[in-house]
């Protein structure tokens, strides 16, 4: 457990702030791979370890900091969709219409506003849609993962470097 702890703290924290209308913004290209940074220094604090990290643990904590952040950002999420009975896309689906009936043929077209349509009706009546929460914590795995390893290998550069350094003015 003492393994995964900084990564679930880093990932807790990062899913709070993927539903921060703002900050969400942000999500996966800065917040993300940050949190995978402060995970590794977490790590690192929680060990005691003045050794160099390793590609291959900075990269799982980094996984793993992603694999948190979208199971929580995904419930909290789901929480503020079951609260308020919306979901942001609501407002924009005549305008999505519209461009699915210019790209796609009208038969396609139709069924995707149908499932869309169908989802918001979901949300509406009843505060939650297992479509829409499946579809939101896949795209959310898949790309906090992604951002997690960057951000851990990443990270694992600048704190390996700022080591480094501290040693050689020794």
């Amino acid at each position: 457990m003492k393994k995964y702890l900084p990564a679930l703290v880093c990932g807790f924290a990062a899913g709070v702030l993927n539903v921060v209308p703002l900050v969400k913004t942000l999500s996966c290209c800065l917040i993300i791979p940050v949190a995978a940074y402060f995970a590794l220094v977490l790590n690192q604090k929680a060990n005691r370890s003045e050794a160099d990290i390793k590609a291959s643990q900075a990269a799982f904590l980094g996984l793993a900091t992603g694999i948190f952040a979208a199971f929580f950002g995904t419930a909290f999420d789901m929480l503020i969709v079951f609260l308020t009975r919306e979901i942001s896309i609501a407002g924009s689906l005549p305008e999505l219409e519209n461009m699915l009936q210019g790209v796609y043929p009208d038969s396609l077209a139709r069924e995707v506003m149908d499932i869309m349509y169908k989802v918001v009706d979901e949300i509406n009546k009843y505060g939650f849609s297992m479509l829409y929460t499946l579809s939101v914590f896949m795209s959310s795995l898949v790309v906090n993962s992604i951002f997690g390893i960057v951000g851990g290998l990443i990270g694992m550069q600048v704190i390996n470097r700022r080591k480094n350094r501290e040693d050689n003015n020794f």
